[in-house]
């Protein structure tokens, strides 16, 4: 019985160090973004795509919930990231210009420039707050705050865990409504992190390979597989504390 009891405050121990848990993805879709699979966000009703590399491809894909593809809208930036602001009901995208833009009319492609120039990395792929006030950008192990729309500079946390390069998930970051996410593709593994910058855990996960693409849509984690010009695989992890 002692040693019964020994084990398990050893594993009750690991856990709270952060020790690794497994995922699987709850939801699968395919995706051919005509060059790489970037970034994924949604408004509670549908999914929004956006791919990247070129600027004379660039594409927003419209897909349900169970991740069928409604309908393909052109917009000729080489985005990095999409983000649904819930204060204006508006689709967002960064892009490797280092400009953050509204889009205005999805159908047509218009878009009207926000902010640029903030940040340092072309290949940081920004995040808004769920809240739309605070956009966050991970370069390497260090994330700046800034406030949304203005671009000045908020907070900055350090020593946060993350890939090694942008194709490893040095500057992908996700932010959820009580968390922020990095990770390293190298590893697999997806870390959780509260507001102060505080780790809560990290987490293996099954799929997912494409350092850019770590994103928050519609309550869940997700990452892709990239088709690199040609079918690459969205995959979404319920992630809980």
């Amino acid at each position: 019985m002692v040693k019964i009891k020994i084990i398990i405050l050893l594993l009750l121990f690991a856990y709270n160090l952060g020790f690794s848990q497994s995922i699987s993805p709850a939801i699968t879709f395919t995706e051919n973004p005509l060059t790489h699979n970037v970034h994924i966000c949604s408004d509670g009703k549908y999914y929004y795509t956006v791919n990247g590399g070129k600027d004379t491809k660039g594409t927003i894909n419209k897909y349900d919930l169970q991740g069928n593809l409604i309908d393909s809208y052109k917009i000729l930036l080489d985005m990095r990231s999409v983000m649904y602001n819930n204060r204006d009901k508006k689709l967002y995208v960064c892009t490797f210009d280092k400009m953050i833009c509204k889009v205005t009319d999805l159908e047509c492609g218009n878009y009207e420039i926000i902010v640029q120039n903030i940040y340092e990395n072309a290949q940081s792929v920004p995040a808004l707050s769920a809240d739309g006030k605070l956009l966050y950008v991970l370069n390497k192990n260090t994330v700046n705050i800034y406030k949304f729309p203005s671009g000045k500079l908020y907070k900055t946390l350090n020593g946060i865990d993350a890939g090694k390069d942008a194709a490893n998930g040095s500057t992908a970051i996700a932010v959820g409504t009580k968390y922020f996410y990095t990770w390293n593709t190298g590893f697999k593994k997806l870390f959780v992190y509260d507001f102060k910058g505080k780790k809560i855990k990290s987490l293996d996960i099954k799929n997912g390979t494409y350092g850019y693409s770590l994103s928050y849509a519609n309550g869940m984690i997700f990452v892709a597989k990239d088709g690199n010009y040609n079918t690459g695989v969205w995959y979404g992890y319920i992630v809980n504390k």
